[in-house]
């Protein structure tokens, strides 16, 4: 690819010779309508108007020689009895899909003699359609699956969607409230998930016709979603089976809690963003923006008459569920206080002082510690060690409740914080407040700041899973590529917590959990006796247990209104896709699967769970190797965000898409409306003039190509377009050689190689190298290597060499027809063995291309490129390393003399008038560059570098004005 100036200006004359390549399409079309209804009407006034044609057009050609007919749905692809003389991504992409899939090229089967090949798709969350991030999987892995397919494996690619409980629960509350001013609460729990069921429709649909874009050929037959019957029967049976066994459990713990949302989140859904000091925030429910990065100071008074001892937080508004003060033992200035006690200002509470080493730091601040363990993870832990009172400060939605007094009661939580430090101020107990640096906890879905409490939630028990988990990495059972991000996985299953599993949202999988509430019970409100739980598959099964537990006692039994995280569901996907629990073919057949490829970012919270849950359940690892790619960015390195303008729609880049209709979309789109001209922004100053057109070969070339970076890639549109011209280069090889073979040509079954002539044996000896590095690479998960060097072989071996090479012959006189015919038959083996290797990471227009090649006679070719073989290195062609020819002088390995009798059949005069132009261009240069480097203050002014490269630039150009004298020479010589 070329730079970007470089890129910029070609392509603005591509795109202006591609106008009037179609305006001159357009009007030939015209003329030929005209020519047909005159030629209906009038025959003898179609002859005259047909030496008009003529003239406007080629002699033999008509414009319908060069459209593809239309293809019936789901047949095989009509193409145009001539070559488009420029490649067109949206005419080669058409019709080939629908005929592969009713083909059912992609379908495995079950029963086959063949080794399985297997990938599961990861599931793209129903919130949308894909993105770019969900591109470079579909790139990927069809190009893995593509690949294996072609080299003699059952390969199948399991498709799925991912219900995505709290990612599509928020953004169908959002768009109730947009349009109906409407909470999930004003419509009730039935009617909301009918709203969701809704968009899950209307945009599962629109995710699964972007794949089918992408070329993706999963296998559509085994299609499923987390949430419909199979995998729901697979959800309950597991949370029963890891609750029989143990690992499931319910506790009074802390967790992540948003009060917008008013549920427990995930890790994965907590975004962490660095203050470096006093920062004013907006956050969602308050009109002013909160202050946060500040420490701030005050005083608990002790009893005993022993003074005062000063503590800090960031979070003062939490000192209203203090129950303990922390020092270090060793620590001077407070070991006359270990044991005593410090009153609460606002209520009297008690606060033992109390010595903890894990916590306490003595040289950080005053080395007393405020401990509040019902809102914060490390004072928890000393909370349990301790055995200190848990008290609970805020209600579901972030206001102060009961337990924070009632001076404060109903105050929202930072509306608190104000009102807390003017009280500490009233009493004389404030000190001080100064800027701090800090990291704030942010809900990636609701952008509220996260708030640590202690609720009654599920939990899995992780740590001998775990244990699981950890020796199939170490054993190589299981393979993570690239393996720097196995001290990640060591790191973070050696230190995993229990799993906290229940979400109080409604769309999800119910938590198969029913509570018995007996009429004899003290407390009445659900999960007030822990023994009172009953695990059922459904609530027949739990009235039978209820029965049993509590025979002759009147009760009332009801479900647990929470849902399972959504990571549970995906937890079991490599189990659930084929059949799990039940005992299907499938399942026996295809699990474990061969590969796992996703993106870095959920190597815990997706992948890590999959192995445990896969281990537990199935026996074994549900995939024997993982490959992460790297994360997605835009070309400044930027996350992509919504709210940026900066996230990538891959259809967009595929047909192109104007600015206009870019910001169009951000209009009709789910984003809040104070993002909506943010987001305008940063598309104007990323794409002023719109995305172009670039196909889908050339964006999954460019993805795979990508992959080379380490864990981040930073995208620009600019490179995938490179990539589109590129085919355009690929087109135009076939062009010419379907031109230099011949209608009649027939490729023989077979190739004598030692009896070609230098060149040939060269070029296949390249191809033949091209062959085995791509196919290490692919073996290797080097993706980025086998598209470089697939890439190299066509462009700078194949097109820039051979092609211009062997051109001579075909002008050349009756004596070389042998070296014709032979390059002929070189050419087409080339052109067929680089389309098969080119396959799997641009299926559209390798199989437009090969399916214009012509066959060998004997030959039984398959119907289809994708089921086709695979190259293989051939063990005769790496015996022999033919040097290079030299297209300058010795183009053939020729002498000079027979090379000039080759370009005698060429057009001299145009010959020398490139060279003039070329000579012109080179002069023009060299006078320009000469007078800024005689200028008046150049050499006191121009940095040493910039002369430096100006000598060198000044140089070249002399050297390349030598060439051309040469080929003058070589003209004057032939004449």
């Amino acid at each position: 690819p070329l730079d970007e100036k470089e890129l910029e200006r070609k392509l603005k004359k591509d795109q202006k010779a591609k106008e009037k390549e179609e305006k001159k399409l357009k009007a030939l079309q015209k003329e030929a309508a005209r020519l047909q209804a005159q030629a209906a009407s009038d025959g003898g006034g179609a002859k005259k108007s047909d030496k008009k044609l003529r003239k406007k057009g080629s002699t033999d050609e008509s414009p319908e020689d060069f459209i593809d007919p239309e293809t019936p749905a789901g047949q095989k692809k009509l193409l145009a009895s001539q070559m488009a003389k420029q490649y067109s991504p949206a005419a080669v992409e058409k019709s080939w899909y629908a005929w592969w899939e009713s083909s059912r090229y992609f379908e495995a089967d079950a029963a086959s003699s063949k080794p399985p090949f297997v990938i599961v798709q990861p599931p793209p969350n129903v919130t949308g359609v894909l993105h770019i991030g969900h591109a470079i999987t579909a790139a990927i892995e069809d190009a893995i699956i593509r690949w294996q397919r072609m080299s003699g494996y059952n390969a199948l690619w399991v498709p799925g969607m991912d219900h995505a409980g709290i990612a599509t629960q928020v953004v169908v509350e959002k768009k109730l409230m947009r349009e109906k001013n409407l909470s999930r609460h004003d419509v009730g729990r039935e009617k909301f998930l009918c709203e969701v069921l809704k968009w899950k429709d209307q945009h599962g649909g629109a995710i699964l016709r972007q794949l089918r874009m992408l070329g993706a050929s999963l296998d559509w037959s085994r299609e499923c979603f987390t949430m419909d019957e199979q995998r729901s029967k697979a959800v309950t049976e597991a949370f029963i089976r890891l609750y029989n066994d143990g690992l499931i459990y319910r506790a009074h713990r802390l967790v992540n809690w948003d009060c917008t949302l008013r549920t427990a989140i995930s890790d994965i859904e907590v975004d962490h963003e660095d203050l470096d000091g006093e920062t004013p925030l907006e956050v969602p429910g308050y009109r002013s923006p909160v202050q946060f990065g500040v420490l701030i100071s005050f005083a608990y008074p002790l009893e005993e008459g022993l003074g005062e001892i000063i503590v800090a937080t960031t979070r003062i508004e939490t000192m209203l569920g203090d129950t303990a003060i922390a020092v270090h033992p060793q620590d001077g200035r407070y070991k006359h206080l270990h044991g005593k006690y410090a009153l609460h200002p606002f209520n009297s509470r008690k606060l033992k002082v109390i010595c903890d080493a894990e916590l306490v730091d003595p040289s950080f601040g005053t080395g007393a510690v405020k401990i509040t363990p019902a809102h914060d993870p490390n004072d928890f832990k000393v909370g349990e060690r301790h055995n200190l009172e848990f008290i609970n400060i805020f209600t579901d939605d972030g206001k102060i409740n009961e337990m924070g007094g009632s001076q404060f009661e109903g105050m929202p939580r930072f509306a608190a914080r104000t009102a807390v430090m003017d009280a500490l101020k009233n009493k004389g107990l404030y000190r001080d407040t100064k800027s701090n640096v800090m990291s704030l906890s942010l809900c990636s879905r609701s952008k509220d700041v996260v708030e640590p409490m202690m609720k009654p939630q599920w939990f899995v028990s992780c740590k001998s899973m775990a244990k699981g988990a950890l020796d199939a990495v170490k054993s190589k059972k299981l393979e993570i590529i690239p393996p720097q991000y196995e001290q990640d996985w060591y790191r973070w299953l050696e230190n995993i917590r229990d799993w906290c599993i229940s979400r109080q949202l409604w769309w999800g999988h119910r938590i198969p959990a029913w509570y018995v509430t007996l009429e004899d019970d003290k407390e009445q409100d659900m999960g007030s006796y822990s023994d009172h739980w009953i695990i059922a598959r459904d609530e027949n099964d739990a009235i039978l247990e209820a029965k049993q537990r509590y025979p002759g006692k009147k009760y009332q039994l009801y479900q647990d209104p929470d849902v399972l995280d959504t990571w549970f569901s995906s937890g079991l996907f490599p189990l659930s896709v084929l059949g799990w629990p039940d005992d299907k073919p499938d399942l026996s057949t295809f699990y474990p699967s061969s590969v796992l490829e996703t993106g870095s970012d959920i190597l815990f919270f997706w992948v890590a769970r999959m192995v445990m849950m896969g281990m537990q359940l199935g026996g074994d690892v549900p995939f024997q190797k993982v490959y992460l790619h790297p994360i997605i960015r835009d070309a400044h390195g930027r996350k992509m965000a919504k709210s940026l303008g900066n996230v990538i729609d891959p259809i967009d880049v595929i047909n192109g898409i104007s600015l206009e209709n870019l910001q169009k979309k951000l209009d009709e789109g789910n984003l809040d409306p104070k993002e909506v001209e943010k987001a305008k922004e940063g598309q104007r100053k990323d794409f002023p003039n719109g995305i172009p057109e670039c196909g889908t070969d050339a964006l999954r070339f460019a993805l795979i190509s990508y992959t080379s970076q380490s864990d981040k890639i930073n995208l620009d549109i600019k490179r995938v377009h490179g990539y589109r011209q590129w085919c355009n280069k690929l087109w135009n090889a076939i062009r010419f050689a379907m031109n230099k073979l011949g209608d009649q040509y027939v490729p023989p079954a077979t190739i004598a190689v030692c009896s070609l002539p230098p060149v040939c044996k060269w070029i296949l000896s390249v191809l033949n190298k091209a062959v085995g590095k791509t196919k290490s690479s692919l073996e290797e998960y080097k993706f980025s290597e086998a598209t470089s060097s697939i890439y190299s072989w066509w462009q700078y071996q194949l097109c820039d060499v051979y092609i211009e090479a062997i051109k001579p012959y075909f002008n050349a006189s009756q004596e070389f027809e042998s070296a014709r015919g032979a390059s002929r038959d070189t050419l087409w083996v080339c052109l067929d063995t680089g389309l098969r290797l080119l396959h799997p990471f641009m299926p559209y227009i390798t199989e437009e291309l090969w399916q214009r090649l012509p066959q060998p006679k004997e030959a039984c070719r398959t119907d289809s490129i994708m089921i086709s073989e695979y190259p293989s290195v051939v063990q005769i062609l790496t015996e022999d390393d033919p040097t290079p020819p030299d297209c300058a002088t010795h183009i053939v390995n020729m002498d000079l003399s027979v090379y000039l009798q080759l370009r005698g059949a060429l057009n001299t005069k145009a010959e020398r008038e490139k060279l003039r132009r070329k000579r012109e261009e080179i002069r023009r240069q060299h006078d320009t560059l000469s007078q800024n480097m005689n200028a008046s203050g150049y050499r006191e002014k121009a940095p040493q570098s910039k002369q430096d490269e100006d000598t060198r630039k000044l140089a070249a150009l002399l050297g390349e004005l030598e060439i051309v004298d040469e080929a003058e020479s070589m003209l004057d010589a032939n004449n």
